[in-house]
């Protein structure tokens, strides 16, 4: 249960009762592959551009926080 994508890992700590969700995280086990097909997910989405509320002028922006 606790690697079932549909349960939410709070949902499975009430099923068998535990107090504390580290008692739960016990049971938590990340698969290699599962590991992998998530990484490879993550580095094919595109990059989210970045963007500045109006009103800020974005070389102010790069001054103050850098580039």
């Amino acid at each position: 249960m606790a690697n079932d994508p549909n349960l939410t890992l709070a949902q499975v700590r009430a099923i068998p009762r535990h107090t504390d969700l580290a008692t739960t995280g016990r049971y938590l086990n990340a698969r290699v592959e599962d590991l992998f097909d998530a990484l490879q997910a993550h580095y094919n989405r595109p990059r989210v551009q970045r963007s500045f509320s109006p009103g800020y002028d974005p070389q102010d922006v790069r001054a103050v926080l850098g580039a």
